[in-house]
């Protein structure tokens, strides 16, 4: 009976052992099955990851040709229309274009014509005309009067001028403090003046005059006045 006791004994230690040895198995394949399938998400991640990577370039790549194509398929842009040709660059004297605009972008003829004048009262030969109205509105305009030289070069400048004097000037109308019934005029003139050979700006002025008058009008002429004798004084060089 005793021997019996201890034969069940060792079939059960040996059952048990079994038992735990294919629990252990079973807990280790199932870790194993685990760390492949993490390893197997971190792998495709990982190339899910390259393959954005490398989609990116191709992507700009493909913007980047189809702006550049675009760009060679669009026709050149003729700027001849903004220019009056008539006006040409003479080898016997320095050349200087003026275009003066108000606040508005138009065409200032009378400011425009007295600069012209300064400089023909100098060593220079002073014109007006040369940028035609349709021109001064565009925003090719402001980049002309920033020295941007793309815009020189397709305006062909140097063919009709060897500098243009490209210039901006506001009115400031109030009335009189010290005498009742007058007014004050406030002129501000900004000018930047073009080398066309050189493509840039080579100087550039900024002068405010102020004119008192029994009227606006007589106000604002006596700033102007101001204004070019100021110019004809010291900024009529180059």
């Amino acid at each position: 009976m005793k021997n019996k006791i201890i034969f069940l004994a060792i079939v059960f230690l040996v059952l048990l052992g079994l038992l735990i040895g294919i629990k252990k198995n079973r807990t280790h394949r199932e870790e194993m099955r685990m760390e492949e399938i993490i390893r197997k998400e971190k792998e495709q991640h990982y190339q899910d990851s390259l393959k954005s990577l490398q989609e990116v370039p191709r992507a700009e790549k493909s913007i980047e040709k189809s702006e550049k194509s675009e760009r060679l398929s669009k026709p050149k842009e003729d700027y001849s229309m903004y220019i009056n040709n008539s006006i040409h660059n003479s080898d016997d004297n320095v050349n200087i274009a003026v275009t003066v605009v108000d606040e508005n972008g138009n065409l200032s003829p009378s400011i425009s014509s007295s600069i012209a004048n300064v400089y023909n009262q100098s060593e220079f030969s002073g014109n007006t005309g040369l940028l035609r109205s349709s021109f001064l509105q565009r925003s090719d305009f402001q980049e002309l009067f920033q020295g941007n030289s793309v815009i020189i070069e397709n305006l062909n400048l140097s063919n009709y001028a060897d500098y243009v004097a490209v210039g901006k000037i506001h009115y400031t109308l109030s009335k009189g403090t010290l005498v009742e019934g007058t007014f004050v005029c406030t002129v501000t003139l900004s000018m930047n003046i073009i080398s066309t050979n050189q493509k840039t700006i080579v100087k550039s002025i900024t002068y405010t005059s102020r004119g008192n008058g029994a009227s606006e009008e007589q106000a604002e002429k006596f700033a102007v006045d101001k204004l070019l004798q100021k110019y004809s004084s010291d900024y009529s060089s180059i």
